[in-house]
């Protein structure tokens, strides 16, 4: 008599199922297939969704007595270096011309400062590979950091902020500035420039009592204007420039020509001809 597949024995079936694993999981569907009798197989796939290559391979484990091992390790797809060993070596030489160890020697890690689309290319134009040979970017990037280059990069050491000579260094040059005031024949000006201030309807982070309304991003300001002063440290007397051009050593000689007139008529008595 032919097994019927009502709704409850299609729940106990399939709660066995899942509990088997491996061999034991085949020969249980092949002795339910073999009870089902004929177009069994059919039957076991559309009601209760078992696999026919499993179920062929659990016919053929029960009616000749030979259980088929479940080879899981070869199965996938086989390593980088298992499948072309010698790329591991170009790989290395590759980023051993590009890498760098961390300058302050806390560890021995090797950093590389080229990324594994830089690799790519190499791998291709340098090294002859033809593009089939050559696996993706996330491949190489992983197999680059299990060789032990890490992609990230080294920075700078941070130089030393102050130094033994740095108290010598401003004692002669605060030495230098007291000779420059005492000389009635001297004029000392200080000048400097500050970053670019783009102009436009920008609110720049501020507030107003009018309601003014203004662009939260400077991405396409109307003007750039940079500031660029000059200072008297004698008489405190301060002259500012703006300009939206670059503050060359030209600008800086026309400022001082601009105010040469006015430094003129204090010093001009004190000047030695």
């Amino acid at each position: 008599m032919a097994l019927k597949l009502t709704k409850a024995v299609k729940k106990v079936l399939q709660t066995a199922v899942a509990a088997l694993q491996g061999p034991a999981r085949r020969l249980f569907i092949a002795s339910v297939v073999t009870e089902m009798g004929r177009g069994g197989q059919r039957r076991a796939a559309a009601q209760l969704r078992w696999n026919r290559g499993v179920i062929r391979k659990g016919l053929h484990e029960l009616r000749s007595g030979i259980i088929c091992i479940d080879a899981f390790s070869a199965r996938g797809r086989k390593r980088l270096r298992e499948r072309q060993p010698d790329m591991e070596k170009d790989l290395r030489q590759i980023a051993e011309a590009a890498s760098q160890t961390d300058p302050t020697f806390r560890t021995t890690r090797l950093y590389r400062r080229l990324t594994a689309k830089e690799v790519q290319r190499q791998l291709l134009e340098e090294k002859s590979y033809r593009p089939e040979q050559v696996p993706s970017e996330r491949t190489l990037r992983r197999q680059l950091t299990a060789m032990g280059y890490y992609p990230r990069q080294v920075a700078k050491s941070k130089p030393v902020r102050k130094i033994k000579e740095t108290d010598a260094i401003f004692e002669q040059l605060h030495q230098i500035h007291r000779q420059a005031d005492a000389d009635p024949g001297t004029v000392r000006i200080s000048l400097d420039t500050k970053a670019g201030l783009p102009i436009g309807n920008l609110s720049r982070g501020g507030k107003s009592r009018q309601g003014e309304h203004a662009a939260d991003h400077d991405m396409e300001p109307e003007l750039k204007l940079t500031p660029f002063g000059l200072f008297r440290p004698d008489t405190n007397e301060t002259w500012l420039y703006f300009t939206s051009g670059s503050v060359t050593a030209d600008f800086m000689v026309d400022r001082l020509e601009e105010i040469w007139p006015t430094l003129k008529k204090t010093v001009i008595v004190h000047l030695r001809w």
